[in-house]
């Protein structure tokens, strides 16, 4: 009978990838049969779908969501078939898809009714509601979806008996409630307004938290919503000092933390997913980086270039947050990714009583698996345990002896319809203690 511990080592060694690799990753890519191939949406995709009628002219905003209007309740096969809203700045319009396999355009440059003028971000609900933030004109428009069509149904530029005027809007997201929350630069704030189009509140510009520069990066969690993990939260996201400062809020204006980013990095455009991560773009470093919903730094993802995890200055970032289905604006188009898991790391250790303390690092809440194989059978340390982001370890009980020098396999799975496609496995070999 052995008198010594054992200590399990998985020899996983993992980096933060900024470039093409095979191990698992925050972002991946989804199958081909899911978007016949079109993951990175190039000036000649946008031709193929639109001829002539348009181009990729300074993309900027996207926002994302499934319309109750597409919904067919005899059917879930059809669940995953979301609406994507697209703000290209350089030619005054949003570009969105009016089926799996067309596009539309509305809006022109101008001042009027149906008009834009050089607008930035975009906002929608799953009831048709989008709102674009139109930063030339110094307001906000309302549009209406009600299935493949978008009507004007107006704009908001303020309250001017309150003495609240919009001044250069670039940022907007939408909560359970139909608020509309819209960055204003022009005066270092950000406005709520409620489904009725009237002033809620007023964050920064003399009223609460002063923001040292203009607020970008805005996103909002709302833990109301179908999709969302945390049923309690609902918090403000954002970034200032230039977007090298992240913050958060909680609903009633006031700051819970914040985050100076890494020397260099800036935010531009986030976005919440169903765990309230916040994900922000940086169209300088070519990247994006993922944040928890604690604002720890959980992965920094991508690089400059054309291939794989490439990005060519991303901007706007948007989620869909019941499967995870990712789309990021580029210079040049876009890209489609479906989120996944990034392992940095792994330890496992265990007592000849046949107690395991296994202590990981992940990007994502994840499945996690650990087993043996011995000719035709199976025997599992753990199956499908739930790990949740940033460095967690815990301990459990299992029958499993005598592991010394056997060679065993980790597989890490998302939580999102990414692990019914994607899952990643690694070998580690047990080692006794001496």
């Amino acid at each position: 009978m052995i008198n010594r511990s054992i200590k399990i080592v998985f020899t996983i060694e993992l980096l933060i990838f900024w470039s093409v690799c095979s191990f698992a990753q925050s972002l991946v890519f989804p199958p081909y049969l899911h978007s016949y191939g079109i993951r990175k949406a190039a000036p000649r995709h946008l031709f193929m779908l639109m001829g002539a009628r348009t181009f990729f002219d300074d993309p900027q905003g996207l926002a994302t969501t499934r319309l109750k209007s597409w919904d067919k309740p005899e059917t879930e096969k059809d669940d995953d078939e979301v609406i994507v809203y697209g703000v290209n700045s350089g030619r005054h319009e949003i570009l969105f898809n009016i089926s799996m396999y067309t596009l539309d355009i509305y809006g022109k440059k101008g001042s009027d009714t149906g008009c834009f003028l050089y607008p930035k971000g975009v906002a929608a609900n799953e009831d048709g509601d989008v709102y674009v933030a139109d930063s030339g004109n110094n307001r906000v428009v309302r549009l209406y979806n009600p299935e493949k069509t978008l009507i004007w149904k107006g704009a908001l530029t303020g309250d001017k008996e309150q003495g609240i005027t919009l001044s250069g809007p670039s940022r907007v997201a939408l909560d359970e409630e139909k608020n509309l929350y819209v960055t204003d630069p022009g005066n270092k704030r950000i406005v709520v307004f409620n489904d009725l189009g009237k002033i809620k509140t007023v964050i920064g510009g003399n009223r609460g938290y002063n923001f040292e520069t203009s607020p970008t990066a805005l996103a909002v969690a709302d833990g109301s919503a179908r999709w969302s993990y945390f049923k309690k939260e609902k918090a403000i996201f954002c970034a200032d000092r230039n977007g090298t400062r992240i913050l958060k809020f909680n609903s009633n204006g006031q700051l819970e933390k914040q985050f100076n980013l890494p020397e260099g990095y800036a935010a531009g455009y986030g976005a919440i997913d169903y765990y309230h991560n916040y994900w922000i773009t940086d169209i300088s470093k070519h990247c994006i980086i993922k944040f928890s919903h604690t604002l720890e730094l959980l992965d920094i993802f991508g690089s400059f270039g054309k291939g794989d995890n490439q990005f060519d200055q991303p901007r706007g970032i948007t989620i869909y947050k019941r499967y995870g289905q990712t789309f990021v604006a580029e210079r040049k188009g876009a890209q489609y990714f479906w989120v996944g898991t990034n392992l940095k790391s792994v330890s496992c250790t265990s007592s000849e009583d046949g107690m395991y303390t296994i202590e990981v690092d992940a990007t994502e809440y994840s499945f996690l698996s650990c087993f043996f194989v011995n000719k035709k059978d199976t025997s599992f340390l753990t199956k499908r345990l739930m790990v949740h982001p940033g460095k967690q370890s815990f301990t459990l009980q299992s029958a499993l002896k005598d592991l010394t020098g056997k060679t065993g396999v980790l597989k890490i799975e998302s939580t999102y319809s990414s692990y019914t496609y994607n899952s990643w496995t690694y070998p580690f070999t047990v080692t006794l203690k001496k």
